[in-house]
């Protein structure tokens, strides 16, 4: 029996990936298909076999077998249910309804303005926005919970920025303070 040899080296591998949480399984299967592709040529020449073969029937082979999916996406972190409306006793005379025809980031803004005043909570999640409007507020319109925090984000963006980030949790700034007593005065002495 010949003996042999085989030596890999790979000098500085840098592998930087950018993505969101939901697309980790995919990255890691893709980048752990490349990494095997790169060893698997040097375990075929001990066989014996053309490793070109091998690499393209089993990529052929797993196109088959695989199913495209779409991206899924959650409305809660994993491990954890749906968001839980936050309950309160509402003030009408002092903050008003919500309109209808309100933007998603206008009745969010509201909302936060209403439970820091009401409850004390200066930070709330957008799921539990939206939970907490739709539970409350039904007659001004159901709110998806993707949309609230998708307006957050570009509510945060603007300058001044209404509200702010911590983590997951937004907050109301000095001027989503003062955006919320607008809205709150239009509807307690509409024009």
């Amino acid at each position: 029996m010949a003996k042999f040899r085989i030596r890999l080296k790979v000098q500085a591998l840098e592998v930087e990936i950018d993505g969101e949480r939901e697309d980790i399984p995919a990255i890691s299967g893709a980048l752990g298909r490349q990494l095997a592709n790169i060893v698997q040529p040097a375990a075929a020449l001990t066989n014996g076999s053309d490793p070109a073969d091998k690499t393209i029937d089993a990529e052929i082979d797993e196109g088959k077998q695989k199913k495209p999916t779409g991206r899924r996406r959650s409305g809660s972190k994993s491990g954890e249910g749906p968001a839980q409306p936050i309950d309160f006793r509402h003030q009408p005379e002092k903050y008003g309804n919500p309109k209808q025809t309100w933007s998603v980031g206008e009745k969010a803004i509201w909302l936060l303005a209403v439970l820091k005043g009401i409850q004390n909570l200066n930070e709330v999640s957008g799921p539990q926005i939206a939970a907490t409007f739709n539970d409350k507020f039904k007659q001004s319109g159901r709110v998806h919970p993707p949309n609230v925090t998708r307006d957050l984000g570009l509510l945060k963006v603007q300058n001044p920025a209404p509200v702010g980030q911590d983590k997951d949790l937004w907050y109301l700034t000095d001027e989503g303070d003062r955006q919320a007593k607008e809205l709150i005065a239009s509807v307690l002495a509409p024009v």
